[in-house]
């Protein structure tokens, strides 16, 4: 409630006298600051979220934006976002950010080498200007078009030295002194319903870093729809209680990215630069959460995950649907009975995952090798990655009813077998993590 009064006071009270009062609108400025700052320490102890915090997170995740008829209404003080945002979103108030004018008109100028006059953006703000005497802090067509020569000054500075914070920022005065009132803020963005990351303020920096294919922004998370509270709140939970408080595989969405792991992303950053095939389709059959198949299909991949598990099954549909992912999910084991709903065409993919994947094989000895003799004869993956326990001990705890010779399940002798059962004819080891050995067969 505090938030929006002190923003409808602000805009319908504070902000027109600022913008014509350059000593005004500075000491305004530092006032709405002060005041913002409380807001975010009160709503931080609130929701037990540090809403001051800075994430950074690759300017192409953010896909959505808030609609152009949301933010008027938000301006003009006749409804507020969290009214709007308690409907679950539309195409109304939510759209693809890259379709945006601004970003569009970015496009066309910094891309195509448009010049700013013959842009939308351009034509659409100085209407603006010609009828309400005032845009962007301009009061003149002199200062209009200083303000296209900033931003040409902002895409330069950017391309130089990326996004900064604004805690960097303060050391640097050229952009300040340029008074671009987007350099003011972080790039914010809210979380919808979904986990959808949804930008809100700083568009001309996002805009930018996207048509520069950087690495990463700094951003600010200010609101999170009650749904995504909720599950945030379920997978905290789950993990602490189910998981002894650590998620087997690394959590990829930037709200979650602060839960502790079992595994990091080492086992990905060695398949990835040991592969030979750059784009193609990828299986993993032992997806859990289905981090490896968000991290491949970020790379290109057509990925498909199979896991069994229907709590696994759960988070991992819930996660892709936050990150607006699409690859295929199949439910179930490829230890499933003597039939299972995998063709022979649904192995036959250019990488093949099997990390960890005998921790599902609640079988003998005997019977584990049928059942790999049968799979073997099925894959025609141009590249298989095995992980393998170096210990037999961590496979031994599978079999302690099968009665049998248990040496027979070290790493070596595992991948002796396969090879031996198989068409491929090399076999690499490419590295390890946690005690387990990691094998490229190809």
């Amino acid at each position: 409630m505090m938030k929006t009064k002190a923003t409808q006071l602000y805009l319908s009270r504070i902000k027109p006298v600022s913008d014509k009062i350059p000593y005004f609108r500075e000491f305004a400025g530092m006032m709405w600051r002060f005041l913002w700052w409380v807001n975010l320490s009160i709503k931080s102890i609130y929701d037990s979220i540090d809403y001051k915090k800075i994430y950074w997170i690759a300017p192409k995740r953010i896909k959505l934006g808030l609609s152009r008829e949301l933010l008027s209404s938000e301006k003009a003080g006749r409804k507020t976002f969290k009214e709007n945002f308690r409907i679950r979103h539309s195409n109304r108030y939510v759209v693809n950010f890259e379709d945006k004018v601004v970003y569009q008109s970015f496009y066309e100028h910094f891309t195509k080498g448009k010049p700013w006059n013959k842009t939308e953006l351009y034509q659409r703000t100085k209407n603006i200007l010609l009828k309400k005497n005032i845009v962007w802090r301009c009061s003149s067509m002199e200062d209009y078009h200083n303000r296209f020569k900033k931003l040409d000054k902002l895409y330069d500075e950017i391309k130089r030295n990326g996004v900064k914070t604004q805690k960097e920022l303060n050391k640097e005065t050229l952009l300040r002194e340029n008074m671009i009132k987007e350099v003011k803020n972080e790039i914010i963005i809210y979380i919808g319903s979904d986990g959808e990351l949804i930008h809100r303020n700083g568009q001309h920096r996002l805009s930018i870093a996207k048509l520069l294919n950087l690495d990463e922004v700094p951003v600010q998370i200010l609101h999170r729809h009650k749904n995504w509270l909720k599950f945030r709140k379920e997978i905290s939970t789950y993990i602490n209680k189910q998981l002894n408080g650590k998620a087997l595989q690394p959590l990829l969405h930037p709200d979650l990215t602060h839960i502790p792991s079992i595994w990091s992303d080492k086992r990905f950053e060695l398949i990835k630069g040991k592969m030979n095939v750059k784009k193609g389709t990828l299986l993993d059959m032992n997806a859990h959460w289905g981090y490896f198949c968000h991290k491949f299909e970020d790379l290109g991949f057509q990925c498909t995950a199979m896991e069994k598990s229907k709590s696994n099954l759960y988070f991992m549909k819930k996660l892709k649907q936050a990150e607006r992912l699409n690859f295929n999910i199949v439910e179930q084991s490829i230890f499933n009975g003597k039939e299972n709903n995998v063709s022979k065409e649904g192995l036959n993919v250019d990488i093949l995952l099997a990390l960890n994947l005998f921790y599902q094989a609640n079988s003998t000895i005997g019977d584990l090798n049928f059942k790999l003799k049968r799979i073997l004869s099925m894959i025609k993956a141009k590249e298989i990655y095995f992980q393998i326990p170096q210990q037999e001990g961590g496979v031994l705890k599978l079999y302690k009813n099968d009665g049998c010779n248990r040496e027979g399940l070290v790493s070596k002798t595992l991948v002796d077998f396969v090879m031996n059962n198989s068409s491929y004819k090399n076999v690499e080891k490419i590295g390890e993590e946690r005690n387990h050995e990691i094998f490229k067969i190809w």
